[in-house]
């Protein structure tokens, strides 16, 4: 039993509310940092202390960035500091949550899944959002890719950003989230163009096993980016969300990639279904081939074997046994008879 599911099993018969990480990675202290910004400045406060958050400028947008969410303790101080649920900081904490939006008089939650960066293999580490006013809170389990090109785009002011809104914030966080469903999926897709290439030259067991491993991950794949679209639905719906007119088009524009991933998923499935299908087809025509082959070599040693058999019957009075050139015409006939149904089988185009 590996770790995830020995920290799954601990929460059995825990209260609501119970802060326990349930990821696989060590649990670590909380590193927090601050970034905080309006049109005519930017401020980053790395590492903070809790104390630095209760005295935030409200006229200011601030994005809190929680990294190492097994740091129950600060989760805990955070979520007194906000009024956040005590359930949505067990969601928060329990990383193994769907793809999902929460709605809250006082705050949005959500959770989306990001592609991994320190594993080979496809795993997804879970970032959540909290949005409350001018204030957007994510929490994650490690460093990633997606929070430090958000950190970019904010020191460089790329795109204006620092000119917009928190909804604004929340969208290129997102961005760069579907961004990189849209990276992953390419590769899927360049692979599974490579092995239909490779496939219809020469078949290997090795192509059936990269179809099967690109199946299972695209299955999972499709398991956490396919409720995506819901979500950004539901936001652009909302009528008091953090979306205002002015971004309204961004998430749209979203929205509309999320679709397009989702379509290609679809399409990629049925591409690797039809792979499977030509693959097993090969094989089982290769079968066929050698069974039929066989199957020739056989039917035209049945009546050799026939006259061998007659002809190993110890009897005396079988008076070919006593000629002397009895041996070379019974191989005479048994020659003849092969090649006859040689010829047959080539007229019926058997082989």
């Amino acid at each position: 039993m590996n770790s995830a599911k020995r920290k799954n099993l601990s929460k059995v018969g825990n209260p609501p509310g119970e802060l326990i990480y349930t990821g696989k990675l060590e649990p670590s202290n909380a590193i927090i940092n601050v970034f905080s910004y309006d049109q005519h400045s930017y401020n980053l406060n790395e590492n903070v202390d809790l104390d630095l958050i209760k005295t935030l400028d409200k006229n200011q947008i601030h994005w809190i960035d929680f990294e190492n969410v097994s740091d129950s303790n600060q989760l805990k101080a955070i979520g007194e500091i906000f009024d956040i649920h005590k359930l949505t900081l067990e969601d928060i904490i329990n990383v193994n949550q769907r793809t999902k939006i929460e709605f809250y008089d006082s705050y949005t939650f959500l959770v989306i899944k990001l592609i991994s960066d320190s594993s080979e293999k496809l795993e997804f580490r879970q970032l959540s959002i909290i949005i409350q006013g001018n204030i957007m809170i994510s929490f994650s389990e490690e460093k990633n890719f997606a929070t430090n090109l958000l950190k970019t785009q904010l020191k460089t002011n790329a795109g204006d950003i620092r000119k917009k809104d928190v909804g604004y914030l929340t969208f290129s966080l997102m961005d760069i989230v579907v961004d990189s469903y849209l990276s992953k999926l390419n590769n899927y897709i360049s692979h599974t163009e490579e092995i239909d290439e490779k496939i219809t030259e020469e078949i290997e067991e090795e192509h059936f096993i990269k179809i099967k491993k690109i199946k299972q991950e695209i299955l999972r794949f499709r398991r956490f980016v396919f409720p995506l679209k819901d979500i950004l639905f539901q936001i652009q719906k909302k009528e008091k969300g953090f979306v205002n007119e002015s971004n309204e088009v961004y998430f749209i524009d979203l929205y509309d990639h999320t679709i397009r991933i989702n379509e290609s998923i679809d399409l990629l499935r049925e591409n690797l279904n039809n792979l499977t299908e030509i693959y097993l087809s090969i094989v089982s025509n290769r079968l066929n081939e050698i069974m039929r082959i066989l199957t020739i070599i056989s039917t035209i040693f049945i009546p050799l074997t026939f006259i061998a058999g007659i002809y190993g019957m110890n009897f005396e009075n079988m008076p070919e046994l006593h000629w002397k050139f009895g041996y070379f015409l019974i191989l005479g006939i048994m020659a003849t008879i092969a090649v006859i149904m040689i010829i047959i089988f080539k007229k019926k185009k058997w082989f």
